[in-house]
């Protein structure tokens, strides 16, 4: 690569950094709940029961573990649930909990209401 189109490159490559940004779980799934099943009482508890699920599952699977999972959905409002998933599972470590559910996302994508190629992006 010539030494001007590596130095475009790295130009390039500023102008995006500077569009970076974090970006809690909690916001992203806030923007984007119409993108991820959220977008409706029926469908965020129909989500939430299907993707709890599907990691039980294969959390399981790749321990090598015959899955036994219970789901127990109580009412506790007009529109709000506690869905408790248990399952006979690996677990996750302690010290790997905050990364899996309160890591932050960093990019530019998460901002805008496009998707660049694909369906994720």
């Amino acid at each position: 690569m010539a030494r001007s189109a590596k130095k475009s490159s790295a130009c390039q490559a500023e102008v995006l950094a500077r569009e970076q940004r974090e970006i809690s779980v909690s916001e992203f799934f806030l923007k984007n709940r119409h993108l991820l099943g959220f977008d409706n009482p029926r469908k965020a508890l129909l989500t939430t029961v299907k993707e709890a699920v599907d990691n039980s599952l294969d959390a399981c699977d790749e321990a090598g573990i015959l899955p036994e999972i219970s789901v127990d959905i109580q009412q506790t409002g007009a529109k709000r649930f506690r869905v408790m998933i248990t399952d006979n599972g690996p677990g996750i470590p302690r010290n790997q909990i905050p990364k899996i559910f309160a890591k932050l996302l960093y990019g530019s994508k998460f901002h805008r209401l496009r998707m660049s190629r694909g369906q994720q992006g």
